[in-house]
């Protein structure tokens, strides 16, 4: 088959640095079974924010696999009217271009972002060509969590044609499949229909990697080395004011100063040089800044305790919690929702209310203090990992849900 992977927010597999996201690992997956896979994404970096390419670019990974990356206007905040604008420009680009290069067998769109998904149903609907839409984040409902409830009303009639899109993508798409049952509920409600077989909930998960270079961790040798002794909270993400906000750990590091306990806070975002500062005169913690694949395996394989910190009220099954699990980490998350239940149903960690910095305290020092309960809790952990959230096994069957997809798309077409 000629699939269509529609995704813009991931990292591109241009070098071995880069940790392969959801759409990097299917595109393997799917040219290993021996299809076709040309990846529709973004000439601009959306963790770095910086541009990869000048204008819009084509360009081969291997045999059978290429990348569209197009060009919009770029963003300085996740949160902006400019990257609103971007999204914009790229579906509007992508529907010229699809209209005039080689159709495919199958599209899996990925949303966000929302409009591009739209204009990939679309013309999916226009051709004959079965489509999946791979939902990850409930755009454009999530826009509102950020307004004042007072003005939220009028900010939903300003987004009317946003939800119109979202209402025809689920409802005309062949298949919604999402990273959590909360996900594909959202979906399904806008669908205004029941759960189908082309349906599926399949999580993000991780991918492990089996063996690390050197190399790319040397510059953490000697740190791990002081290190080696101390229980190791680890935090790796995306910083940011409202959602992935690691700021409370400072505030237990200071709590948890005299203990054999030490922070490491991985990643970059617009919190970084704030906390920086605010860390300088704790001993207790480091910030590593942003890491590559190996890196952050290196600190997994180190690590004694994930955490997942929120500022606010909010129900995500993050993607670090799936990396922590892959190392037999217990999890310590303010998420609610799916992460929560996960945690509590199989005894992974412990949940604590957002901003509660007495919980997450009191949580690091049972885990610290009870040997027998981490070592539960970190068995548990692995085992959930290895039955739920491998990378390998998950895109393996997300894969044939395609091909399962495309089957019944064909026999159809021929009965009618």
């Amino acid at each position: 088959m000629n699939i269509w992977l529609i995704q813009t927010g991931e990292p591109l597999p241009i070098d071995n640095s880069i940790k392969k996201m959801r759409t990097a690992i299917l595109a393997d997956k799917l040219v290993e079974r021996g299809h076709s896979v040309l990846w529709w994404a973004s000439a601009f970096d959306h963790f770095k924010k910086k541009w990869i390419f000048k204008k819009d670019t084509q360009f081969e990974i291997q045999k059978n696999y290429k990348i569209f990356a197009l060009k919009g206007i770029g963003y300085k905040k996740n949160l902006s009217l400019s990257r609103y604008i971007d999204h914009r420009i790229i579906a509007w680009k992508f529907k010229r271009q699809a209209s005039v290069i080689p159709k495919p067998d199958v599209i899996v769109a990925s949303m966000p972002p929302h409009d591009l998904a739209y204009q990939a149903v679309m013309f999916a609907k226009k051709n004959n060509i079965p489509v999946l839409v791979d939902i990850r984040d409930p755009w454009p409902d999530i826009f509102l969590e950020h307004i004042p409830k007072p003005l939220q009303g009028i900010a939903r009639k300003l987004l009317v044609i946003d939800f119109q899109m979202i209402r025809k993508t689920m409802q005309m798409a062949d298949g919604l499949i999402a990273v959590t049952n909360t996900f594909l509920e959202w979906g399904l409600k806008y669908a205004t229909r029941e759960k189908t077989l082309t349906d599926k909930i399949l999580p993000i998960g991780y991918k492990r990697q089996k063996t690390l270079n050197d190399s790319k961790t040397a510059k953490f040798t000697h740190l791990i080395e002081e290190l080696k002794d101390k229980f190791i909270i680890f935090f790796v993400g995306t910083m940011s004011r409202k959602y992935h906000n690691p700021s409370i750990l400072l505030e237990v590091a200071e709590k948890l100063k005299n203990e054999n306990i030490h922070f490491v806070i991985a990643g970059t975002g617009e919190l970084f040089d704030e906390l920086k500062i605010a860390s300088k005169n704790l001993n207790n913690v480091t910030l590593t800044g942003w890491l590559n694949h190996d890196e952050i395996e290196f600190w997994l394989k180190h690590a004694k305790v994930g955490v997942c910190p929120v500022a606010r009220n909010a129900s995500l099954l993050t993607n670090k919690s799936y990396a922590y699990l892959s190392a037999g980490l217990p999890v310590i998350s303010a998420f609610q929702g799916d992460l929560k239940e996960i945690i509590e149903k199989y005894q992974i960690g412990f949940y604590y209310p957002p901003n509660d910095v007495e919980a997450l305290t009191d949580f690091i020092k049972k885990l610290y203090n009870d040997k027998a309960l981490y070592a539960k809790m970190s068995e548990n952990a692995r085992k959930l990992f290895d039955e739920m959230f491998d990378a390998d096994k998950i895109y393996e069957e997300y894969v044939k849900h395609i091909e399962t997809v495309y089957k019944r798309h064909k026999e159809w077409a021929t009965m009618k």
